[in-house]
């Protein structure tokens, strides 16, 4: 059945050429991975599907993804996502109401200009309030610099929408606990330190897959494996990155296992999908999941669900019927969040 279905989609998929494009994120399953156009974590999506020309683009991830394509695309593109329900938890811990009424407090109380800056795994709404505000979007391979930049500026820093992120960056930044704010989801403000002088405010959302990684599983592979490298996304717990040998990105960990040496044995704490594709791919090199932690939402998009979505563009070019699923950002976010991200182009690729 699968089989079959691979086949109607390529089919498809060459007779309308040009006009779609298919990304897919590094998280999606080994089936819609071989089938896409271009494959890379949140930052790297962003730039390809800006830089894309299609008519069409069938977006195999998250919502907040389809949202950035949405967003930075060229006014005669539509966006289309495989599966709607397809959500992130971690973007759904704080709204753009939520993150104005944080901001608000949390400037009234800071001696210092507060600039937002808000994780790529956040809505449209949230990113659009970054915009207004002049702050900037941050990936978890640039969390680190865009932070640092308006830290350099002067300005105190309130980054949401993940705690981890939030939390490891400013280990990587050498931020003191006194200079950190904890925001917690019922806007409580917790510090070691004088909330006044306060640098880098925090918010305490999380993302389950990389919750779910532990001190126990690095010590248990450690203990099998006295060679190994542990690497994992800077979104599992602070503990969990200081124990590993290298926290980095999807895209960053795809890039430091690809250069390994042949015979490397290596630990990796993220998305099980990925995971499973890499051992595959790189199968001179031992790999091996921390744990067997699946991103749900990611899982959704099956091969029946990107078939039913270019069956769908097939149809609307020959009778204006309805594209499935078809994501249209409110005009209303689409200015400013597009000034975050392109923000946070500005700064990476400056």
């Amino acid at each position: 059945m699968i089989k079959g279905t691979i086949e109607q989609i390529k089919h498809i998929k060459n007779k309308l050429g040009d006009r779609v494009i298919i990304p897919a994120h590094h998280y999606q399953v080994p089936q819609i991975v071989a089938l896409a156009d271009f494959v890379g974590d949140s930052y790297k999506l962003a730039l390809e599907c800006s830089r894309t020309d299609s008519e069409f683009i069938i977006f195999c991830g998250v919502n907040f993804m389809a949202e950035v394509a949405n967003i930075l695309g060229k006014p005669h593109q539509k966006v289309l996502i495989p599966d709607i329900s397809s959500g992130c938890p971690l973007a759904d811990t704080i709204d753009g109401e939520t993150v104005a009424r944080v901001y608000k407090k949390i400037s009234s109380l800071c001696e210092r200009q507060v600039m937002p800056v808000v994780y790529i795994n956040s809505s449209a709404e949230v990113k659009s309030f970054c915009g207004e505000k002049g702050g900037s979007v941050c990936t978890s391979s640039n969390a680190a610099k865009i932070t640092e930049h308006f830290l350099d500026k002067g300005k105190a820093v309130f980054f949401s929408p993940d705690f981890n992120l939030g939390i490891n960056t400013a280990r990587k930044l050498q931020i003191s606990d006194e200079k950190i704010v904890n925001v917690k989801r019922d806007s409580k403000l917790e510090t070691t330190g004088n909330i006044k002088s306060g640098t880098l405010f925090i918010w305490d959302g999380s993302c389950y897959v990389h919750k779910e990684f532990t001190l126990a599983d690095v010590e248990s592979l450690r203990g099998k494996y006295p060679d190994i490298n542990i690497i994992v996304h800077p979104e599992c717990d602070e503990d969990v990155v200081n124990l590993a040998d290298i926290s980095s990105s999807t895209q960053k960990i795809y890039d430091e296992i690809k250069k390994a040496p042949s015979g490397s044995i290596w630990g990796v704490g993220t998305e099980y999908h990925f995971v499973e594709r890499i051992t595959r791919e790189f199968s001179d090199r031992q790999i091996m999941p921390l744990r067997k932690s699946i991103c749900v939402d990611m899982a959704k998009i099956s091969p029946n669900r990107l078939l039913d979505s270019l069956v769908s563009v097939s149809n609307y070019l020959e009778t204006k019927g309805t594209l499935k699923y078809e994501i249209k950002v409110p005009e209303s976010f689409k200015e400013n969040a597009a000034l975050a991200l392109k923000k946070m182009i500005q700064i990476v690729e400056d």
